[in-house]
């Protein structure tokens, strides 16, 4: 099983100066990503960056709420919702209520995949525990009294060790 300590992995500014970014784990290793995990922290209003072609689970883990304003729609999150999924090509305009907040992103191209509030039994899956900011990933069974959010990615040709 792999540890990761979000706080040691390095926050690389976004364009737009609204937050950083620390990637957890993408692969496949050596090009461009299929699939990625990241934590975002969300420190002012703005736009997400448009990312055709990718499916996004978004799932707020700590702070203030958010909204999330999409060209049809706005939706609210808190911390504990349900994660949000939707399509990368049509980025929403984002919202911080309080000043503060971070989300656990799951980005995909051409595979599928949840996050979710329980165990996925997915071929690789992973359980971020936001009080301890750790991402425990490839978990051969779940662990005792688990709380976090759960990454499942389908797709047998992917393993990561």
């Amino acid at each position: 099983m792999i540890t990761i300590h979000a706080d040691e992995v390095p926050a690389r500014p976004w364009p737009n100066g609204g937050g950083r970014t620390r990637e957890l784990v993408a692969g496949p290793r050596g090009g461009h990503w299929r699939w990625r995990l990241s934590l975002a922290d969300l420190d002012a209003d703005g736009p997400f960056s448009a990312l055709p072609g990718v499916r996004r689970w978004f799932a707020l883990v700590e702070g203030d709420a958010i909204e999330l304003a999409f060209a049809d729609r706005v939706l609210a999150l808190q911390a504990g919702d349900p994660p949000l999924v939707f399509d990368g090509g049509t980025p929403p305009l984002c919202r911080v209520h309080g000043g503060r907040a971070r989300a656990l992103n799951l980005m995909l191209r051409d595979l599928d995949g949840c996050l979710a509030g329980q165990p996925t039994g997915a071929a690789l899956q992973a359980l971020y525990e936001p009080a301890s900011r750790t991402l425990l990933w490839d978990l051969d069974e779940a662990p005792p009294a688990a709380a976090g959010v759960w990454v499942g990615i389908e797709a047998g040709d992917l393993r990561w060790r």
